[in-house]
């Protein structure tokens, strides 16, 4: 049995795990993430990065990483009605930040980025893929976890600092008894891939305002789009008969222009909120979905999960006074910062997915014209478009 002695070990390899291995080990602490899957993540989850994140990732030093391995630069969004009436540019792109743009890169190659980045770092050490992680004991010193790699090796890790980044299901938080609250959303997201379909120039969004709600044209990296719109729960079992050719169908119904646009199936995902009534116990500390589960019609989880693993490298000891007495007191300053500031961005997201539940004609109409109003009034549009590049809340 071999002995790993660290500072933090980070639990879940997905985008907040690596995220957090990288800015941590690139800030000279000793980083052990384990992971359980070789597999490439879910390639249909978030894949937009805003401005704010890009400044941060930028900070980090590893902004230009992420277009060396093909990530793009969006201007924004664009609004219509069904018809494809134009009502408002969302384009950052004048806007007096640092990175005037957001930044998407398709889901599967977010993780790599930083992992790849990370293992430069002298005190990374990344285990994958392993077969458990058991936690041992925890005493006045440190968390002690047998870890069991797939081909039988078995490693004890002594860490003064855990970081639980496995999901939005968090079997470590349940095991170490975090409460988490939850509410389930009535409309499920349905995404849909098309190889046909071609951006414009700047890569925008572009979103349409139908009575079933919206559809979103999401252009992917390597080239087509990625179709994001709502179907009721009572719809799965059905949309999930449905051939390719009825999907289109649908989308044409929504929205005519693309009538003719090919598309296949990615999958389906029942929106939920979950937020952990405590963000830190002991030395240990959630971050990510396993923290907070955000509905996923706004791409905010992962943006959110960056900006706070920025604010939480910021509040950790140094490496000189890196013992778990000081962890204990940093990570309750982290849930005392952490909660009232993202307060505001937690109920705005909560509130977008009930809005969601609840989109009708009335609905569209109302945002028909919020939209043109956005448009035409410059202060307001300002302010939509800073807030919609990560600036203003949390």
């Amino acid at each position: 049995m071999t002995k790993i002695d660290t500072d933090i070990l980070i639990i879940g390899g997905g985008v907040a795990g690596s995220a957090a291995a990288y800015a941590l080990s690139n800030s000279g602490y000793q980083v052990t993430l384990i992971e359980k899957s070789e597999k490439p993540q879910d390639t249909a989850r978030g894949d937009h990065l805003q401005p704010a994140v890009c400044e941060i990732l930028d900070n980090w030093n590893l902004l230009d990483d992420f277009f060396l391995n093909g990530a793009k630069k969006r201007a924004g969004s664009l609004w219509f009605d069904e018809g494809a009436n134009f009502l408002m540019d969302a384009n950052v792109s004048n806007l007096e930040i640092p990175q005037p743009y957001f930044m998407y890169m398709n889901h599967e190659d977010i993780s790599g980025v930083f992992i790849r980045a990370a293992e430069k770092n002298e005190g990374f050490t990344y285990l994958c893929p392993i077969l458990s992680s058991t936690h041992i004991d925890t005493n006045e010193k440190e968390s002690i976890f047998e870890i069991k790699l797939r081909d039988g090796e078995i490693k004890k890790l002594y860490s003064k600092m855990v970081i639980i980044a496995d999901g939005v299901a968090s079997n470590m938080g349940r095991y170490f008894n975090f409460n988490r609250t939850s509410f389930r959303y009535e409309r499920a997201l349905a995404v849909l891939f098309s190889e046909e379909y071609e951006a414009d120039e700047h890569n925008n969004l572009r979103t349409y305002l139908t009575d079933r709600g919206i559809v979103t044209m999401i252009p992917r990296a390597n080239g087509g789009c990625k179709i994001g719109l709502t179907i009721g729960r009572d719809e799965i079992k059905s949309w999930k008969k449905m051939s390719p050719k009825d999907h289109q169908d649908f989308i044409g119904k929504q929205v005519p222009i693309y009538k003719n646009l090919s598309v296949q199936s990615a999958g389906i995902y029942p929106p939920s909120m979950i937020i952990a009534e405590n963000w830190a116990k002991d030395n240990i500390v959630l971050i990510g979905d396993a923290c907070h589960g955000l509905h996923p019609g706004r791409s905010q989880g992962m943006n959110t999960t960056i900006k706070c693993i920025d604010q939480l490298i910021g509040l950790i000891p140094d490496h000189e006074d890196f013992l778990k007495e000081n962890v204990i007191k940093s990570l309750k300053k982290y849930q005392e910062s952490m909660t009232s500031n993202i307060s505001e961005l937690l109920q705005a997201n909560h509130n977008m997915g009930l809005s969601m539940d609840s989109f009708d004609e009335k609905s569209k109409r109302e945002d028909i014209e919020k939209f043109k109003f956005l448009e035409g009034n410059q202060k307001a549009g300002q302010s939509y478009r800073m807030k919609s590049a990560g600036y203003g809340v949390f």
